[in-house]
């Protein structure tokens, strides 16, 4: 129905954005790694969508790379695998990790990400033998926030630790994961944190979703 969106960034977050484009805004789940490509709004960017439809629901889904869908919908074909837990695995490994992994029929690295249980992670490497031909990760570098490209390598102010765990448990949530669930994985994830030590929403979410 939608090939892609193009339109202006108005709101974006680890687990959704919304484009308006025409007037009208289009709001998007999207996973980690189109996050992490996205430039700060308000700028104009190009959206690539799957609208997902089901008897219970309609949903729009955004990925920054035709590969990133690609890979989704490779995903969602497979039986009991749902967007919920294909969002999960492209937030927690990369499109070449996977490809490495279904082509050494390794599914050990699968099985940390939520969702995926060990026989879940098999029926993944089987399933996508063969399937990966003519993909090639595209990872454009994300835009500098606004201001922050004047300033000198690693003066940029660091992320406050409540600020980013706070973001990611508004991603989390948006993934379908209950409120119980994410608040003690989050603080799982705190606790094997060292004292002082700051990361960013991407790294609570990655580590968050191997423990979750």
């Amino acid at each position: 129905m939608f090939d892609y969106i193009k339109g202006t960034l108005v709101e974006c977050s680890t687990g959704d954005v919304t484009v308006e484009a025409h007037g009208v805004g289009y709001h998007c789940a999207i996973p980690l790694s189109t996050f992490e490509k996205l430039p700060v709004p308000p700028q104009t960017i190009q959206i690539y969508t799957h609208f997902y439809v089901r008897e219970d629901t309609q949903r729009l889904y955004g990925f920054f790379t035709k590969e990133e869908r690609e890979v989704f919908r490779l995903l969602i074909a497979i039986n009991k695998i749902g967007p919920k837990i294909a969002l999960s695995i492209l937030s927690g490994i990369s499109i070449s990790d996977l490809v490495k992994i279904v082509a050494l029929a390794d599914p050990a690295r699968l099985k940390s990400i939520s969702g995926v249980g060990a026989k879940t992670a098999e029926r993944l490497v089987i399933e996508l033998q063969g399937k990966f031909k003519g993909i090639k990760e595209c990872a454009p570098q994300k835009q500098a926030p606004v201001g922050q490209a004047k300033a000198s390598a690693g003066s940029a102010a660091p992320v406050r630790r409540l600020d980013s765990k706070h973001e990611a448990f508004r991603a989390l949530m948006a993934l379908g994961y209950n409120d119980k669930q994410v608040s003690a994985c989050l603080t799982r994830v705190e606790g094997s944190l060292e004292t002082g030590v700051e990361i960013a929403v991407e790294g609570w979410i990655k580590k968050a979703l191997q423990v979750i």
